[in-house]
């Protein structure tokens, strides 16, 4: 058995849901030690005791998967932090939209290590529910690098968006380990191959692809905006899971209806093929079905404010719709189900 210590490493920012529910994996399987950094104590403190945890996928395909020879950096500790940057192979952040400008500073400390000790090209993935995240964290960085050395550092470092659909539930306190995390089984990652500087290694799921405008509308139109349907109209009929929901009487013909709609609009504004996205839409209402899963109307309805935004999940889709010639009754329902 080949020493974690050895191997190269990857460095995931953030140690929540995504991060360690969902990338870590990825990285994992595809022979690269992962370096979490966090601000939660509790959980540096408990991946650098463990340096292993489980991700356990229920429902169909359900497994246990051991993830191991972990270790984690406490993200206030910059110098650590950039020294990490500076030696990996490929990064990633999964810490909220709000949290970019927080790290930003430390990434910037370790792409200038990383350019005095001649490192190579280094990708970051980023994992934010955020249009454009990719440029705004680009962005972020590029205030805190030295203007002597800002335009080869960033020729040298890529962005690139990734659009992340497994679903995490909010995670019960009741699990054997503080670090058990329960998901489910789909695992595939889509990047934005035009924003990739140099090659990336090979990283299970992941998939480069040049269109990503296109997948990341429709994770948006077609995957948050059914959540929210039933976020919302579950909530307001009784439902507590998103299980429930998905077959209630008083919501389903109104998922239906809006998933019909942003789908036109999707196939008349990216040129999806009608079979394939049906079959897309088709995947994605057996994964909301999976009751194993315990996803909850709460989750899926919270923060009302943000998923009620221009051009996010639920106005931005009846936009969509009325630029592409598709009346959106069934969004509208939707949005009025939010307002109230």
């Amino acid at each position: 058995m080949s020493d974690p210590e050895a191997l190269p490493t990857a460095v995931q920012f953030g140690a929540g849901n995504i991060g360690r529910g969902f990338i870590a994996q990825l990285f994992h399987e595809s022979g690269l030690q992962v370096v979490f950094v966090d601000v939660v104590a509790s959980v540096v403190e408990a991946l650098n005791s463990e340096r292993r945890y489980t991700i356990r996928v229920v429902g169909p395909g359900a497994q246990d998967v051991e993830i191991t020879g972990v270790r984690a950096v406490n993200a206030n500790d910059r110098a650590q932090v950039a020294a990490e940057l500076a030696a990996c192979t490929v990064a990633c952040t999964a810490v909220g939209s709000a949290a970019l400008r927080h790290i930003a500073p430390a990434i910037a400390d370790g792409l200038v290590l990383r350019c005095k000790r001649n490192g190579g090209p280094l990708n970051i993935l980023v994992c934010e529910n955020l249009h454009e995240a990719g440029k705004v964290l680009r962005d972020l960085v590029a205030q805190h690098l030295p203007e002597d050395l800002r335009d080869s550092i960033l020729a040298q470092t890529g962005f690139p968006q990734a659009v992340v659909s497994r679903m995490v539930p909010l995670q019960s306190a009741t699990t054997s380990s503080p670090l058990m995390i329960r998901v489910e089984a789909y695992k595939r990652l889509p990047v934005d191959a035009r924003a990739i500087v140099g090659a990336l290694p090979p990283i299970v799921g992941v998939e480069p692809v040049d269109n990503f405008a296109a997948h990341e509308a429709r994770k948006l139109f077609t995957h948050n905006c059914a959540h929210a349907t039933l976020g919302y109209l579950g909530w307001l009929v009784g439902c507590h899971y998103c299980h429930e929901a998905l077959v209630h009487e008083r919501v389903r013909p109104t998922l239906d209806r809006a998933l019909s709609e942003t789908g036109e609009a999707l196939i008349r504004r990216f040129g999806f093929d009608r079979q394939e996205h049906r079959e897309h839409v088709e995947d994605l209402l057996r994964r909301f079905a999976n009751a194993e899963l315990g996803d909850t109307c709460f989750r899926l309805g919270r923060d009302p404010i943000r998923k009620l935004a221009p051009h996010d999940r639920l106005v931005g889709a009846a936009r969509l719709c009325e630029e592409t010639g598709v009346e959106p009754q069934g969004v509208a329902r939707v949005i009025a189900a939010a307002l109230r």
